[in-house]
């Protein structure tokens, strides 16, 4: 029946004026308690599944669709039955979920697109990199039209929507503050610090009691104050931090390339770290008293939130840039071994897996009934409780 829904919804009229254009005659109805509007799914980056269904193994490949480039470790959101994903190759795209046809796609200007979109309304916010032209812009997707953009640099960074603003960083070492709606910069800041170089942000803003939480490659995980910017405190590693932070309980729970694992509080002291013998490149999600992480090493741990003792280690044969996520009792997370998994979160015990053509990078993403991930032979990937009697592909489809 929902499919039904689904398919009759989505029989609109897309006003597609070449393959590099997309626009939707049709209002995007956003529902915050159940879309993935931007990266993490919320603004701690608790990477929790929002969807109410029950998604017990086996499942089945809906659809997979050609995107034409590869894929980043987060470049997915969803709202409203439309997959909106970002590609390496400059595009974004909008897929109808229903059909796995693609509703059409543009350009984000720059040479790479890196991050998840942000939707809010009918409109999506990119950003880019790669060149002079790189870019944040929102595009609306009634016209087909760039509704306003800032030429501020490279951005790996995934923004983050809080109220009528999006906060992103960029790797020239400042961070932003933009009105969604007129493209307004409302703050600009950096790290106080900075006598000999200034460092990058690749990671994505992390939001947690009105502070901004950054990992920086020059080994500092930075607060700053939310409403003007102001530089809080600084925590300093001893390697690189290209993982995001998650926010629990007034903690924030990130990796570094020292190898470490760490907890810290939201005023800068150090609650524990766990010497991991692994750099890290994804962020953290949350089961129970349990904190799960995945590492380049390729395997996926459940530490305890309370001293980051080791409770369980799941090995995959390659190594992990994607999130994990959890549904329920669920973690769904891909290898470079090219198999995605569902674990049982409470022991890591593997459940079910599917061969995909291609290294998984990509952070998986839950919606409703469905369950999307991408690798880097340029698919991305629709599994769910059912077949699809009658799938589609962007190009080819084995």
């Amino acid at each position: 029946m929902f499919l039904k829904k689904l398919i009759l919804f989505f029989t609109l009229s897309f006003l597609i004026s070449s393959c590099a254009s997309l626009s939707i005659d049709k209002r995007v109805e956003v529902d915050e308690k159940e879309d993935w509007l931007f990266i993490g799914g919320d603004l701690a980056k608790t990477n929790v599944s929002k969807s109410t269904s029950i998604l017990n193994p086996p499942f089945y490949l809906y659809w997979q669709y050609n995107m034409d480039g590869g894929l980043a470790k987060s470049c997915l959101s969803v709202s409203d039955a439309i997959l909106f994903a970002n590609t390496l190759n400059g595009e974004f795209y909008a897929i109808d979920i229903a059909s796995g046809k693609s509703l059409g796609r543009a350009s984000t200007s720059g040479k790479a697109s890196f991050s998840t979109p942000v939707i809010f309304g009918n409109n999506i916010i990119i950003t880019s990199s790669g060149d002079r032209k790189s870019n944040i812009f929102c595009y609306n997707l009634i016209t087909g039209l760039v509704k306003w953009e800032k030429k501020i640099g490279w951005i790996e960074s995934s923004p983050v929507k809080v109220g009528d603003d999006v906060v992103t960083g960029s790797v020239t070492g400042l961070l932003y503050r933009f009105n969604v709606k007129t493209g307004n910069l409302v703050w600009t800041t950096r790290p106080v610090d900075k006598k000999k170089f200034y460092g990058s942000f690749y990671t994505s803003p992390t939001i947690l009691n009105n502070t901004i939480f950054a990992g920086n490659d020059d080994f500092n995980m930075y607060a700053f104050d939310l409403t003007y910017g102001k530089e809080l405190w600084k925590f300093k590693t001893n390697g690189s931090i290209f993982s995001d932070a998650a926010g629990s309980d007034g903690k924030i729970f990130f990796g570094s390339d020292d190898k470490n694992f760490y907890c810290v509080d939201t005023s800068g002291n150090l609650v524990w770290k766990k010497d991991l013998k692994t750099k890290f490149l994804s962020s953290s999600t949350f089961y129970n008293d349990l904190i799960i992480i995945s590492g380049i090493d390729g395997n996926v741990y459940g530490l305890d939130k309370k001293n980051g003792d080791v409770r369980w280690t799941f090995t995959t044969k390659g190594a992990i840039t994607a999130s994990p996520l959890v549904h329920k009792d669920n973690i769904f997370i891909g290898s470079y071994d090219t198999y995605f998994y569902c674990l049982n979160a409470a022991d890591g015990r593997e459940l079910w897996k599917y061969q995909c053509e291609g290294r998984i990078k990509t952070s998986a993403v839950v919606w409703k009934d469905y369950i999307f991930t991408a690798s880097d032979e340029k698919f991305v990937y629709c599994f769910s409780k059912q077949e699809f009697q009658k799938r589609s592909s962007g190009k080819s489809l084995k």
